[in-house]
């Protein structure tokens, strides 16, 4: 037993190519696998001896014995080194009935997971529900604040800012949640267009400020009491907004034909800081924010053959392109894309090729790709820890957690995941206090709806 799981291990470690000269196996368990394969010979030559040469019965039931116990013994053999991981607690189905997941906040010691139809806050450390939010009039949520920011004059209380609409419907509405109490902080109609989900780009919070964007332009309300603060009108001959928010101002950005505008605002006024047009050569492209500061803004075209980044500088400058050709920047139901970007680096993942997908990083001050670690599978999920990254993978036989340090790219397995506990088709993953929050995102009644792993 210790064999088979630790030799398939060892290969999956090693994206599959250990032993064949693509890279170095991982040294950790191959002490241990050499020294169990050569006890294990001797221990079984000594048994047919003494089958040969004893009592065929006494030995044959000590034989069977042994059997039964080393698979139990093989199993902990390997978990020892390896580290399974256990479950510390996994949340109750939604009485409600599964729901996918539109976004996912984190605070302090708060899990909260926004469905279609309700919001959800567990207590990380027990997963013990602490309060639940139905949308208003039975409509459901189509946005979510990619983050959460401090409220005004509340010391210590977060907010959380959600689209919501009729199903089937535009976008149309805002809700601004305490992520505390549960309670609304306040909610009102937004002249927007949009139908269905908008993922992270239709509202944002930062600097006391929320952020939506509407058929017009862009929309500032006082985050604690919905008061309309500002408006920025689109500009002339633009549409399809998009918006995300740092501390102190906000960028939107603005499809304008064979072109898009960059544009910075102040949160607290709504006055325009700067203003950059991005040249398309076709039209079709499709655009995004990464990161709001530093700004970091995703442009794919059409046939996904020159996907790129672009880095700016605090004046509007593109500093560096950066291209990313093969990453995969799709979105993942309110966390957008599976990006981190964290010291000057750009971290992400490869879309899936030849049966598995890289972990790559790049420096934003030039572009340069600076490691690339492949995985033995796809990745289910990534999520900046400090100066590390976790990946979530789907290394055979189990699920795996790995950690890759950000600075170097080198790659360590924390362990592997109980079977049942995450659904491979998605989900996102949080560290918080020793653990690791696991929310599944698709909603299927087969798997919780969020978990915590831990050891």
């Amino acid at each position: 037993m210790f064999q088979i799981r630790g030799w398939a291990a060892l290969e999956s470690e090693s994206g599959f190519v250990c032993g064949t000269g693509g890279s170095p196996c991982p040294g950790r368990e191959v002490p241990a696998l050499v020294a169990s394969f050569i006890v294990g010979l001797a221990a079984v030559t000594l048994l047919i001896w003494l089958l040969v040469r004893g009592r065929k019965v006494y030995y044959l039931t000590v034989a069977a014995a042994g059997l039964a116990a080393g698979v139990f013994a093989g199993q902990a053999l390997f978990s020892a080194p390896h580290g399974d991981l256990r479950v510390d607690w996994t949340a109750p189905q939604d009485s409600a009935g599964a729901q996918a997941a539109e976004g996912v906040w984190t605070t302090g010691d708060s899990l909260i997971r926004v469905s279609a139809g309700r919001i959800v806050s567990y207590q990380a450390g027990t997963g013990r529900r602490q309060w639940t939010l139905a949308l208003p009039g039975g409509n459901v949520a189509c946005a979510v604040s990619p983050g959460t920011t401090l409220v005004p004059r509340a010391p210590g209380q977060l907010a959380g800012l959600i689209g919501f609409g009729a199903a089937g419907g535009a976008c149309n509405h805002v809700l601004a949640v305490n992520l505390g109490t549960g309670r609304p902080l306040w909610s009102g109609p937004v002249g927007a267009r949009w139908q269905g989900n908008q993922g992270t780009g239709f509202v944002a919070a930062g600097g006391g400020t929320a952020v939506a964007v509407s058929a017009s332009g862009a929309l500032g309300y006082n985050l604690r009491t919905g008061v309309p603060r500002w408006t920025a009108q689109t500009p002339v001959g633009c549409a399809d907004q998009t918006v995300a928010a740092g501390t102190r101002s906000a960028v939107v950005l603005a499809s304008c034909s064979r072109s898009f505008a960059v544009i910075s605002l102040d949160l607290a006024s709504g006055r325009q800081l700067w203003r950059t047009t991005v040249p398309e050569p076709a039209p079709g492209y499709q655009f995004a924010v990464l990161s709001a500061d530093p700004l970091v803004v995703e442009n794919r075209l059409p046939g996904g053959q020159d996907d790129h980044l672009l880095v700016f500088t605090p004046s509007g400058r593109v500093a560096t392109t950066i291209p990313v050709t093969g990453l995969d920047m799709s979105d993942y139901q309110g966390s957008g894309p599976q990006i981190a970007i964290s010291g000057g680096l750009l971290a992400g993942v490869t879309k899936p090729s030849g049966g598995h997908a890289d972990v790559v990083a790049y420096r934003l001050a030039d572009g340069r790709r600076l490691w690339q670690v492949p995985m033995p599978d796809d990745v289910v999920a990534i999520r900046q820890d400090g100066g590390q990254l976790l990946v979530l993978d789907r290394s055979a036989p189990d699920l795996t957690l790995d950690a890759i340090t950000i600075a170097s790219g080198s790659l360590r397995v924390i362990g592997h995941v109980p079977p049942g506990v995450v659904d491979p088709g998605g989900a996102s993953l949080y560290p918080a206090g020793g653990r690791y929050l696991v929310v599944n995102l698709s909603g299927r009644g087969s798997v919780r709806p969020a978990a915590a792993l831990g050891g």
